[in-house]
């Protein structure tokens, strides 16, 4: 009797020195309309104790043909991710999934595996889902040269005009095509703060009707 007590505080033990972050949720899903630019499902990833660094490895994608799978970690975003590409991490926050259905309506999924780097037996999988349904065709309401921006080469922020009667999401990609930003637009004018950026070339992104609308600007000290 004594043994098997102890045995189970040994697992118990065991499992809680394992336990060293949580995904919340583990299957992150997301649903809607394939005309959107991006379907966006989330999972909060936490510490429980000081280990870092961590890694992340894409494991399995299955999306329709056509689709693009892309990921934003605590530390970075990257699109057209395929199986077997990595990245590192330090601190805690948001995972994203991120699928681009280009007006492409079926369903998609992607395993990302995530674990400490000092203790690879710590890991878990993370597993994102998307569901897009297909919308009837509709006009598109204006034609993308009514959206504007300044100034550029910009500094500190970038005005965007643009009047939409739904919101819309704007992506900021930089010249390796890793998405560093997004934002909704809504109304008519949009303000994005842009100090943080490295100056370079940027490419605003985002889907007007089955378009996908691109856009460059620069960034400046």
């Amino acid at each position: 009797m004594k043994k098997l007590i102890v045995s189970l505080l040994l697992v118990t033990l065991f499992k809680v020195s394992l336990a060293q972050f949580t995904l919340n949720p583990r299957i992150a899903k997301v649903s809607g309309s394939c005309s959107k630019f991006l379907l966006e499902a989330t999972s909060q990833f936490t510490k429980t104790t000081n280990d870092t660094p961590y890694m992340w490895e894409v494991i399995e994608i299955n999306i329709p043909s056509g689709w693009e799978f892309g990921m934003c970690s605590p530390f970075e975003c990257k699109s057209a991710l395929s199986v077997g590409n990595t990245g590192k991490f330090y601190e805690e926050g948001e995972f994203k999934g991120d699928f681009s259905p280009n007006s492409i309506s079926g369903s998609g999924s992607a395993k990302v595996v995530i674990s400490s780097m000092t203790n690879p037996a710590v890991k878990d999988t993370l597993t994102f889902t998307a569901n897009a349904w297909a919308v009837g065709m509709k006009e598109i309401a204006k034609n993308n040269s009514d959206f504007s921006y300044y100034p550029n080469p910009a500094k500190d922020k970038l005005i965007i005009k643009f009047n939409v009667k739904e919101p819309i999401t704007i992506h900021l990609f930089n010249i390796l095509g890793t998405r560093v930003k997004s934002f909704v637009h809504t109304g008519t004018e949009s303000e994005i703060n842009i100090a943080d950026l490295q100056n370079g070339m940027y490419f605003l992104r985002f889907k007007e009707g089955n378009q996908t609308v691109s856009k460059s600007f620069a960034k400046t000290e």
